[in-house]
């Protein structure tokens, strides 16, 4: 986990149960008088991560019925990450892309909250969308994240960046994505093997999310050819393209796919927390340098 991660130091959700009620709700109390957390249990996940982002971060967050609750850990390690690539740079100000922002709009939500980093969340899921939106406005960060509705589902940045938003006219410093993992043209999507089981344990948490948001054709791998296939066309408006792999053979893929397109300024990172690990790639058209290559 990254060292700045304030997680990395585990929560004592016994206390956090006495604070927060509705989270005291889905834990179970053990018989040494301190609570545990079934972590295959939908509502638990979404009741701690709710809890989570209210202590750690301030924000209020309320995830639509059915859609993904993201991992709060991960979505911090990614966030340390995109800080330490932009570091160098020393901006004053700094301005992301949330590729499929959720219904929670997690990124957008703790780089406004955490670093004051303006951000346009991109969403095409209409409820996904009202609750974003809904999620900002609770917060009071609306001067700092703007939710733009995608109207072309196959569009990465085309739709946002010829639209009629003030932000549009704007330059970013960098995009993230956390892309549909699975592959909606396999028999059974849901039952891709991607792991060795005896060198990764199987997680603990319940997998959330509707298919929407877990699957398209061609999986994760396809999703990213598309957004560096954009990216080439819109390589002065964003610095640098990022985006989190959830499986480890596909960033040689996603690597060879920059590399045909003569794309060299790339590094990659892994995130790590408990028994999951997470990959991500970035990569640039400009001068600046990317360098960082260490696990978090």
């Amino acid at each position: 986990m990254h060292p700045r991660n304030v997680l990395r130091t585990a929560p004592d959700y016994t206390k956090l149960a006495i604070k927060y009620k509705d989270f005291r709700q889905v834990c179970q109390l053990e018989l040494n008088g301190k609570v545990s957390i079934n972590f295959r249990n939908e509502r638990t996940l979404r009741e701690l991560t709710k809890m989570l982002l209210l202590e750690y971060f301030g924000l209020h967050v309320d995830f639509a019925p059915g859609s993904l609750v993201p991992t709060l850990a991960l979505r911090l390690n990614y966030i340390l990450w995109l800080e330490d690539l932009l570091a160098p740079l020393k901006l004053a100000a700094v301005k992301g892309i949330d590729i499929g922002c959720g219904s929670s709009c997690i990124y957008s939500l703790l780089a406004a909250k955490k670093n004051q980093w303006k951000m346009v969340a991109l969403e095409s899921k209409r409820e996904n969308i009202e609750y974003a939106r809904e999620n900002v406005k609770r917060n009071e960060l609306q001067h700092l994240v703007e939710v733009f509705e995608q109207p072309d589902k196959q569009s990465i940045f085309k739709s946002f960046f010829e639209s009629s938003s003030e932000l549009a006219k704007e330059q970013f410093h960098f995009c993230l994505c956390n892309p549909p993992f699975f592959d909606s043209n396999a028999k059974n999507p849901f039952d891709a093997n991607t792991r060795n089981p005896e060198r990764r344990p199987a997680p603990s948490n319940v997998r959330t999310g509707t298919d929407e948001e877990l699957t398209c054709a061609g999986g994760e791998v396809s999703f990213v050819q598309r957004i560096v296939d954009e990216s080439e066309a819109f390589k002065e408006r964003v610095l640098i393209f990022t985006s989190m792999l959830g499986v480890k053979a596909n960033v040689p893929k996603i690597l060879d796919y920059l590399r045909e397109r003569q794309i060299s300024n790339v590094c990659t990172t892994e995130f790590h927390q408990g028994h999951t690990t997470r990959w991500a790639v970035a990569w640039s058209f400009q001068q600046t340098s990317l360098q960082i290559d260490t696990a978090k």
